[in-house]
């Protein structure tokens, strides 16, 4: 008899494993597998969690954030979002990961239905199912942007939540207000809440960010310093929402997590202070442009890619994700199956959060490959 849990079931993070197996494996690898910005934690945010240490901020803090922290996330998101909100409206969560599976312990019951788009974030679908609610999926394709009449279709009297990601994470596609503004409107017509993921809502490049918050009242949105602060490690995230569904989430919490790092919040506090520089999206924005025309050089149909900093393109001459991957292993490329991200097997994702000359060479052996086999179309 096997003692594992069953939910254990919901759960396959294997392509991840591999990707760090194969980057360790690796003597110099070219690693665009990981979502990790290249930027260290700036200086003043380091400084300030090292205060946190050296001045006993050592303690546990409430279980939903330091409340200066939470002021200070409100006036972010009240003056740059649109999102009207209080402090007490906001929960901290060490990581969105952990605040995603929150979020659903205080809303789903088994049987209820979520609504996730394809491509997906891997959590939104898999705790889902942890938990016991039935997973919809909508595909996005080609363009991998929302589907209107797809998610107005699936809709059942079971569907609870709609999960939207824009900048999204793995196509890099960002949806228009127009659209949101329809997702909203469906989501009112028949009483649905929505989580609106905007972790990577400074990394913008074509068009701009629009949040859901704004205009739809039941949206639980989650953000964190990750990725705009290359904060990563820190592991500090943070839920806003309808008052109901906080107070459920820092009831969990209490239980849970306790509370997230006191010495994390006092540097998230700073980082709020001081918002990231403008040249940070140039640069970044620089780094796609080169991936996009590349690819597209290439051959490769370059769809989404307006934001985040990941491209999600089709391997080509009919080799399946995991064919391509080990290819492009061979050749010292680490790239991530898009199976781990899609119930479709035929697509890569690669990250160009590294540096430039990291992506460089990583677009070297995307050409490479090309040549090898002939013509990608």
């Amino acid at each position: 008899m096997s003692f594992i849990a069953q939910r254990l079931g919901y759960f396959d993070s294997s392509d991840f494993r591999d990707a760090v197996r194969k980057q360790s494996q690796l003597a110099n690898p070219i690693d665009l597998s990981i979502g990790v910005p290249e930027e260290l934690t700036p200086e003043h945010i380091k400084a300030a969690g090292i205060r946190a240490i050296q001045e006993d901020k050592t303690t546990y803090t409430p279980a939903n954030g330091l409340p200066e922290l939470r002021q200070a996330l409100a006036h972010k998101l009240q003056t740059e979002n649109g999102i009207p909100c209080s402090a007490d409206s906001i929960t901290v969560v060490p990581g969105l990961t952990t605040g995603q599976l929150l979020v659903y312990l205080a809303v789903l019951d088994p049987g209820d239905e979520v609504i996730v788009f394809d491509p997906y974030y891997p959590p939104y679908p898999h705790l889902a199912s942890m938990v016991g609610a039935q997973v919809v999926y909508v595909s996005t394709l080609p363009t991998f942007q929302p589907d209107i009449p797809a998610i107005e279709a699936s809709i059942t009297d079971k569907t609870k939540l709609i999960v939207v990601n824009t900048p999204n994470n793995p196509s890099g596609a960002v949806y228009s207000e127009e659209d949101l503004r329809r997702i909203a409107a469906i989501a009112e017509r028949h009483n649905i809440l929505v989580i609106s993921d905007e972790i990577y809502e400074h990394f913008v490049y074509d068009g701009g960010h629009f949040s859901m918050g704004s205009i739809y009242p039941n949206t639980i949105t989650m953000n964190g310093c990750s990725k705009e602060h290359a904060m990563t490690g820190w592991r500090i995230g943070y839920v806003a929402g309808p008052q109901e569904i906080i107070d459920a989430i820092n009831e969990l919490q209490q239980y849970v997590v306790m509370s997230s790092s006191s010495i994390a919040q006092h540097a998230a506090l700073a980082a709020l202070h001081q918002k990231p520089p403008e040249e940070l999206v140039k640069k970044y924005k620089h780094k796609r442009d080169l991936v996009a025309q590349s690819l597209s050089a290439l051959g490769f149909d370059v769809h989404g890619a307006q934001g985040a900093f990941y491209a999600f393109v089709k391997a080509p001459h009919d080799m399946t994700d995991v064919e391509f991957v080990e290819r492009a292993t061979s050749y010292g490329l680490v790239v991530v199956p898009g199976r781990a991200f899609s119930r479709l097997h035929g697509y890569i994702r690669l990250s160009y959060g590294a540096d430039l000359e990291t992506v460089q060479k990583g677009l070297a052996v995307m050409e490479r490959i090309s040549k090898e086999f002939g013509p990608v179309n």
